[in-house]
Order: structure tokens, then C-alpha cells, then sequence
């Protein structure tokens, strides 16, 4: 099982308006059959910044899947959030294997 992350650094002045456009489009990706489960979850710090961070997670089966993955939702999102937000909201992805669940 691989983990897709894409963390994204929001710009306060738009972070509701991205909360609405990012649910909807989690929504979609969801139903992708490529993709076991989707979470949004939001980073919590102490420091003061000009943004707030989220994380944005895929599981997906294997690499294989990932590949696919990776250029067509995933090229379409990031076109989309560009297109949407612009410099606005900054984002880098990352690819993390899951060894092990424990309870």
C-alpha cells in the first residue's frame, strides 16, 4: 500500500473559499477506483505564518496504480488547483510506503 501526500500551504485570505473548492474535488477523486481512501487533514502548530498547511492523502493499492495515478487525477488536480488559486496556495507531493498497521 502506498501513501500519495500532497502537503499545500494555503494563504489565509483564501483558505475558505480552498476548503469548499478541495472538498468537492476529494469528493470526485474519491470514487476513482485507483484510490482506497482519501483524507484532508490540517497541520497544527504554534508558529505564526502567513498560511495554513494541509495534507492532503491518497492510499493507493501499489506503484503500479500510483503511476496511473499520478498522470491522470493527479495532473488534472494540480492543473485545476493552479488554475483556481494560482500562487495562492503552494504545494509539494511525496510518496510513502506503508510497512506496517498496528492497533
Amino acid at each position: 500500500m502506498v501513501v500519495y501526500n500532497v502537503t499545500c500551504n494555503v494563504a489565509l485570505e483564501i483558505e475558505e473559499k480552498w476548503l469548499e473548492w478541495i472538498d468537492l474535488q476529494l469528493t470526485d477523486l474519491s470514487q476513482s477506483e485507483k484510490i482506497t481512501s482519501t483524507t484532508l487533514l490540517r497541520l497544527e502548530t504554534n508558529t505564526p505564518s502567513d498560511g495554513v498547511v494541509y495534507a492532503l492523502q491518497c492510499q493507493i493499492s501499489d506503484h503500479n496504480t500510483l503511476k496511473g495515478f499520478l498522470q491522470n487525477e493527479d495532473l488534472n488536480l494540480k492543473q485545476h488547483l493552479k488554475h483556481q488559486f494560482g500562487e495562492g496556495v503552494l504545494h509539494f507531493s511525496s510518496q510513502l510506503e506503508i510497512i506496517k498497521h498496528y492497533p
